[in-house]
């Protein structure tokens, strides 16, 4: 290379290596000073980045800190101060905190994506400070000019000595200031020593550990001497509703062989409702998606139990377990206030919202629920009734052309799709609400099929609570099987208390 081409290559050089370092400095300073308050589970919690290659949980000065091994590149952590919740007592808090941990995936993917959102914003802020450096300096090496800048250049050369004695003058008494400030602290003994782990297994040689709790990891002290027996229990909790879970998404490839398959013309959709922030049944729903060939998640609402922002764990789980399925979703009258719907669209569920949409070649209408209910708590109205809601999405389905009939409605209370039905406006009406399955029930209206169908309480829930252990009774999901859009049959799975799974018939519409 000349010398001439050199010299007009040296500066593009420079400059992108002035960019890259400052990007680089601003971003990595950027990212381990980055913090995020978010719901994790059924806390309200600050999570952080660290590079110690663990996931550590501080869970306050009662409950002991507990850490897992991330196992991710470059050591990436992660640091999770657990907050405030709602719980009214420790016992409460400490089973929900539990059961949920239980089937942490969801949790676990909302704190990476938490993680790589701070890393991506952290690069674009890094990005910018880097172009802006290479703006400033860039102006400075133009507006200084040819002449100008060989003048420096001599007069640095021809200075160059002295300019070398200073830099060794300025070296020393930033080395003499770096000691003072950090010096000391470096030479005085610290009143706390460093955390001490051990694992959990040992602290509780006793009991049995799968896996992931073996390497879950506790610091030493007070906290954790002191509740082993809160620990304990806790630990028993968790493996009762792992095994459970576990059990019933095993038993799924057993009866496999009794699941209707998809020809190369269908699409199968699963349909699950009344959830009831029960999360240990979504391995079990996944699996029965997976081995009946479903592409698409209907969900008929009342995932959670009050609809608080606390309960985002649900639709977590949902998004985890369901992540390379598109998702269409209606909120229920126990996930009313708003919360849900948003996370549901953050999630990248398709939220019904009165007008038609198609999805996966299925043309879709429905609403979330406009009654309000809380946990325990009697019904509130919302800004209209169910029969004013079941009016007016019939006038909507009404509407549309013969080419563009609607070919499932979803709905949460079955009383919302009454109208529709009633006129002959949708191929097939699904929801839930009920606790128990009721269809499918098939009827020609005007010389158009018409079915009807809802699904039972997919959780396993009594009454609007199923987070547990256990199932309060059985757990049914269903799988819907479409053919160039319209839905052409059925068929129940269903997770029993004990542990069994057991289907139903494939059942084709209009027989």
């Amino acid at each position: 290379m000349t010398k001439e081409r050199l010299r007009a290559v040296a500066p593009w050089a420079g400059l992108s290596l002035l960019f890259v370092l400052t990007s680089v400095v601003v971003g990595l300073f950027g990212f381990v000073n980055d913090s995020e308050r978010v719901t994790i589970g059924a806390h309200a919690a600050t999570v952080s980045p660290t590079f110690d290659g663990h996931a550590t949980l501080d869970l306050g000065a009662v409950l002991p800190r507990l850490r897992i091994p991330t196992n991710t590149p470059g050591g990436i952590g992660v640091n999770v101060d657990v907050q405030e919740t709602d719980a009214d007592n420790l016992t409460e808090l400490l089973t929900r905190d539990t059961l949920i941990a239980s089937q942490p995936d969801g949790e676990i993917g909302r704190i990476q994506q938490v993680i790589q959102e701070m890393a991506v914003d952290n690069a674009v802020a890094g990005a910018g400070s880097g172009l802006l450096v290479v703006v400033v300096a860039a102006t400075l090496w133009t507006a200084l000019g040819v002449r100008r800048r060989s003048e420096l250049w001599h007069l640095v050369h021809r200075h160059e000595r002295r300019t070398e004695h200073r830099m060794i003058v300025i070296l020393v008494a930033m080395l003499i200031t770096i000691a003072s400030i950090f010096g000391p602290g470096r030479m005085r003994t610290a009143e706390v020593p460093p955390t001490q782990w051990q694992p959990l297994f040992k602290l509780l040689p006793e009991m049995s550990f799968d896996d992931r709790l073996k390497s879950v990891e506790v610091a030493s002290g007070f906290s954790t001497t002191g509740g082993v027996g809160i620990i304990r229990t806790l630990v028993e909790t968790y493996r009762k509703s792992t095994e459970l879970y576990g059990k019933l998404k095993d038993r799924v490839a057993d009866v496999a062989p009794q699941l209707h398959q998809p020809n190369e013309n269908e699409t199968v959709a699963l349909l699950v409702s009344d959830r009831h922030d029960n999360i240990g049944i979504d391995g079990f729903a996944a699996e029965v998606a997976k081995r009946g060939g479903a592409k698409l998640l209907i969900d008929a609402g009342d995932d959670t139990s009050s609809g608080q922002s606390w309960e985002a764990f649900s639709i977590n789980s949902l998004r985890q377990h369901f992540k390379d399925f598109k998702v269409v979703a209606v909120a229920g009258n126990h996930d009313a206030g708003g919360h849900v719907e948003e996370f549901m669209r953050k999630s990248g569920f398709t939220v019904l919202d009165s007008k038609p949409v198609e999805v996966e070649g299925i043309r879709f209408l429905g609403d979330s629920d406009p009654t309000r209910t809380g946990l325990g708590s009697a019904d509130s109205p919302g800004d209209e009734t169910i029969e004013h809601q079941s009016e007016r999405l019939a006038d909507i389905a009404c509407d549309q052309p013969d080419d563009k009939r609607i070919s499932t409605m979803v709905v949460h209370d079955p009383s919302s799709y009454a109208d529709t039905a009633a006129r002959g406006c949708a191929t097939l009406l699904l929801s839930g609400h009920l606790h128990r399955q009721v269809g499918p029930e098939h009827r020609v209206v005007d010389g158009r099929a018409v079915t009807t169908y809802t699904n039972g309480t997919t959780g396993g829930a009594a009454y609007a609570f199923a987070l547990g252990y256990t199932l309060r009774k059985p757990g049914e999901v269903t799988l819907i099987t479409y053919q160039k859009g319209l839905p052409v049959g059925l068929q129940t799975v269903t997770a029993q208390p004990s542990g069994d799974v057991t289907v139903g018939p494939y059942t084709p519409f209009g027989s």
